[in-house]
């Protein structure tokens, strides 16, 4: 139940902003991908530790034309990796709402920061398997690079975090990750 009041409250800030259309300008789309880090994730009572593993991404938004230099935008995250010895796999997917500001600069060159909230899906695989979807946020801060009016290419970092999960018998299942992704952002 608490994973579609989380998406409902995510959509819904999203769908108030796209509604009133003219705060907002400037719609785009990027898609990434790299690595991620799983450091010290809970098993239960044990951290038995997590291999490296990777990420992909999308999003979607826009710029807001009253906020210069702000975005908003819906964020769909994977993440996944395997817990060291105990042969079960261990995955995320998230489905977040940012807010991000943008420094202005007069270069090809920009950085950018912020946040989101939203619904986290953890995953375990293997001998020990279910899912649950909690609450979660993340910090995310990148650079980017224009190649032109229409397309970018970044490289960002992500910090994730989704407290509390309980996968079917399994209580204290963690689920923090460190991201490094690259990508490329289209305008619209």
């Amino acid at each position: 139940m608490k994973k579609y009041v989380i998406v409902s409250a995510a959509a819904v800030l999203l769908s108030t902003a796209a509604a009133n259309a003219d705060i907002l300008n400037a719609p785009y789309v990027s898609v990434l991908g790299g690595w991620s880090s799983h450091p010290a994730l809970a098993l239960g009572s044990g951290h038995p530790g997590v291999d490296d593993g990777y990420n992909v991404g999308a999003r979607a938004g826009t710029y807001l034309d009253g906020l210069p230099g702000f975005s908003v935008d819906a964020d769909y995250f994977h993440n996944e990796g395997d817990y060291i010895g105990t042969n079960v796999g261990h995955s995320s997917n998230s489905y977040m709402a940012d807010l991000t500001y943008h420094l202005p600069a007069s270069t090809p060159w920009s950085f950018y920061g912020g946040g989101g909230i939203g619904a986290v899906t953890t995953s375990l695989d293997g001998l020990q398997h279910g899912d649950s979807t909690v609450f979660g946020w993340q910090l995310i801060g990148g650079a980017e690079y224009r190649l032109n009016d229409m397309t970018s290419m970044f490289a960002e970092y992500r910090y994730q975090n989704a407290h509390n999960v309980n996968v079917d018998s399994i209580s204290n299942v963690g689920n923090t990750s460190n991201n490094l992704s690259v990508g490329v952002k289209f305008n619209l």
